[in-house]
């Protein structure tokens, strides 16, 4: 039976890639240091027209490869101090990564859930203002039926928190500034 459930899990999350180029990597690299970046600026440093730039960001949206904008903002400046990493043991059944997945997902803090494979079943990670808004988030948990246990671990200092992936370092592009070029490697 584990056996089954693990071959269906990794071919569940077989995910199809779009071929991604170096110019698409250039303007991955540069949205993802500022999204704000205009079009004529990206299009300036990479060397190619402005309409380029146009549609190779749509193709990117389109495919999902670019899945939004967001502001970064600093979390424990708003008061959102007390970080927790949860991991939940659930009760196995048809569907029930998805579903249980989604109940978490709505909980008020909760910032992300990862359904995992091993002796737990997701890592939750929630941010709250103090212990007592911690524990709303735990009890909202702790009611739902589908979940068997929980266990949790509390960050007290946050050495590294960077959501921008690591581009492949085999694709490179030169990228001209006002003063010099660089080749970034990307």
């Amino acid at each position: 039976m584990e056996t089954f459930r693990i071959k269906y899990y990794l071919a569940f999350m077989t995910v199809k890639k779009m071929k991604v180029n170096d110019v698409d990597y250039a303007i991955l690299g540069i949205l993802q240091e500022d999204c704000r970046t205009p079009l004529k600026e990206i299009a300036r440093k990479i060397k190619i027209p402005k309409s380029t730039v146009y549609y190779r960001i749509r193709k990117l949206e389109e495919k999902k490869i670019i899945e939004g904008y967001y502001a970064k903002i600093d979390a424990a400046k708003l008061g959102k101090e007390y970080i927790a990493v949860i991991l939940v043991k659930a009760k196995y059944g048809p569907g029930y990564h998805e579903k249980v997945g989604k109940k978490i997902a709505e909980i008020a803090g909760v910032w992300a859930v990862y359904f995992v494979l091993g002796d737990i079943d997701f890592i939750v990670m929630a941010r709250a203002n103090d212990r007592e808004d911690y524990m709303r988030i735990l009890n909202a948990l702790m009611n739902m039926r589908e979940i068997e246990r929980t266990s949790t671990q509390i960050v007290i200092k946050v050495i590294k928190e960077d959501p921008r992936i690591e581009l492949p370092k085999s694709h490179s592009i030169i990228i001209r500034s006002e003063n010099s070029s660089f080749t970034a490697k990307m």
